[in-house]
């Protein structure tokens, strides 16, 4: 995917994240949004870098800011390393409020690769700091939620193609 696509994604993702979380907060007392009813926003279980299980909507960004990301431990054109650096000065900027007011999420796109081991060992060479969890889950389940964000890529050969 290109550069120029990715941001676009992100910067289309922003009105859906706010649009979740106002839904959220106009009906607390509901277990879902509207969005994450129609299926746009999964409630698919997956597991922290740290083991824990949680659940993408109930736990993850129901009623909070939510920075979203896909990546790969082991990429073969080298930017994952470069978006994670980046992201880590990031949170770095964003202080004390990691964790409280801001989360970050970086989901793996090969979870039978990387596994919460694999990626606990990658936060830790990055010095992640607690309020960014690192993310897998069943194939299935991570691929639902990579459709359901729209992070994908309209010619199908690239859009199989996850490295």
């Amino acid at each position: 995917m290109k550069r120029r696509d990715f941001f676009g994604l992100g910067l289309g993702l922003a009105p859906l994240m706010l649009a979740g979380n106002a839904l959220a907060a106009q009906a607390p007392g509901k277990p879902m949004s509207r969005p994450a009813l129609a299926g746009m926003l999964p409630n698919v279980p997956l597991v922290t870098h740290n083991g824990e299980k949680v659940r993408f909507y109930d736990d993850l960004i129901r009623d909070k800011t939510v920075l979203l990301n896909f990546m790969l431990v082991e990429c073969t054109d080298g930017l994952c390393p470069t978006n994670t650096a980046n992201l880590r000065k990031v949170q770095d900027l964003l202080g004390d409020r990691m964790g409280r007011d801001i989360f970050f999420y970086s989901i793996t796109l090969q979870p039978k690769k990387d596994t919460p081991g694999i990626l606990k060992e990658y936060a830790s060479n990055f010095e992640i700091k607690p309020g960014w969890s690192f993310l897998t889950g069943k194939p299935a389940d991570v691929e639902k939620l990579r459709r359901a964000l729209g992070f994908v890529d309209s010619d199908p050969a690239r859009d199989r193609d996850l490295s």
